[in-house]
């Protein structure tokens, strides 16, 4: 009579098994990438008579969830098993962390000769239970703030500051740079960078860095209006993602230089020889009003000696008129003919720029 009874002893006649295919669930808390994550279990019935089987779960704290979908109790034949999903969630946006879960599958009953047979909760091997642990992963997310991203009008040479700061809106401690996307372009149109063109930051998340600054220096001289963008990118150094980042850009716009494109240039940068070209402008025009000052005297003092010699024969012819009326012969009267060989400049110009020199002599 012993020997059946230790027979069925061995048999186990109550028995279950649980088991899932990870253990160790992460999810990405993202807030733009944030998925459930699933994960496929079975609960087998090991021992030798029919068994409803239930199932339950938990995950401590309050920022994940773990939920069985569907059916979560079944009436499993000996040696049979049932496979179901536990579906694992975790709140946006939270921190870096862990938190432990647990599935258990207990025995409810077990059915001998069709009638079933309640099992005390946890004796004889009715329960049985997997755990793990659930974690929320680490993600990058940024947001670049220019304090004012309108248009800056600027004059050669002038330097013109863009001042910014970096949001961190990510779930961690993160190491940000700000660059300059477009460095050389700007550089071959001829600014120059005072400061570096780079700005590092480390930033708690939730929170903005310090503010940056990248100063930067128009060119030196512009023959026409120069219209350039300053490209701008965020990014973190602890995450190669492609969302990891965040850019902007600011319009710049240089005044072209004044006088530019002029005959003889910017003052600065005026040679020996214009300024003799302008000496000779300037003594070739004095020479010319002296030379004209000159002709207009001449002409002056030649009609004024022709009018006196017009006078002088009026009056002989006058008197000689005058005498032969009387019957006498007029003594005649000589009239000295005036020529332009009689000018002396020596003379003549001394009596005229005794006068002070008027412009309307010109």
């Amino acid at each position: 009579m012993l020997a059946p009874m230790n027979a069925q002893a061995q048999a186990t006649p109550v028995g279950v098994e649980i088991e899932c295919d990870d253990s160790t669930i992460d999810i990405n808390v993202h807030p733009e990438q944030n998925q459930p994550v699933s994960v496929s279990c079975t609960v087998t019935n090991t021992g030798t008579f029919k068994e409803q089987i239930d199932i339950d779960w938990s995950v401590d704290g309050n920022d994940f969830n773990v939920d069985v979908p569907g059916d979560t109790s079944w009436d499993i034949e000996a040696g049979d098993s049932e496979d179901f999903t536990a579906v694992f969630t975790a709140s946006p946006r939270i921190e870096v962390k862990s938190e432990d879960f647990n599935i258990t599958a207990t025995v409810v009953s077990v059915t001998i000769g069709g009638d079933p047979i309640t099992i005390p909760l946890g004796q004889f091997g009715s329960t049985a239970e997997v755990g793990g642990t659930v974690s929320s992963l680490a993600y990058s997310r940024i947001d670049l703030e220019v304090s004012n991203p309108t248009t800056r009008n600027i004059e050669v040479s002038e330097e013109e500051s863009i001042q910014f700061t970096i949001f961190n809106d990510g779930n961690r401690i993160d190491d940000l740079e700000v660059i300059v996307v477009n460095q050389q372009e700007l550089e071959d149109a001829g600014f120059k960078f005072v400061s570096d063109s780079f700005f590092r930051s480390t930033v708690n998340p939730s929170s903005s860095s310090e503010q940056g600054t990248i100063l930067i220096q128009a060119p030196s001289s512009a023959s026409s209006e120069i219209s350039i963008q300053v490209e701008l990118l965020a990014f973190s150094k602890l995450d190669d993602s492609d969302t990891a980042f965040s850019e902007t850009t600011v319009r710049i716009v240089v005044a072209a230089s004044s006088g530019g494109g002029g005959a003889l240039g910017d003052l600065d940068s005026m040679t020996g020889e214009n300024w003799a070209m302008i000496g000779m402008a300037g003594g070739g025009l004095i020479g010319l009003i002296l030379l004209l000052v000159i002709i207009s005297r001449l002409t002056k003092k030649t009609a004024g000696k022709q009018k006196i010699a017009q006078k002088e024969a009026k009056k002989a012819a006058k008197a000689e008129r005058k005498s032969r009326k009387k019957g006498k012969k007029a003594k005649p009267v000589v009239v000295e003919e005036s020529s332009d060989d009689d000018f002396d400049f020596d003379d003549d110009l001394d009596d005229d720029f005794d006068d002070d020199f008027d412009f309307d002599d010109l």
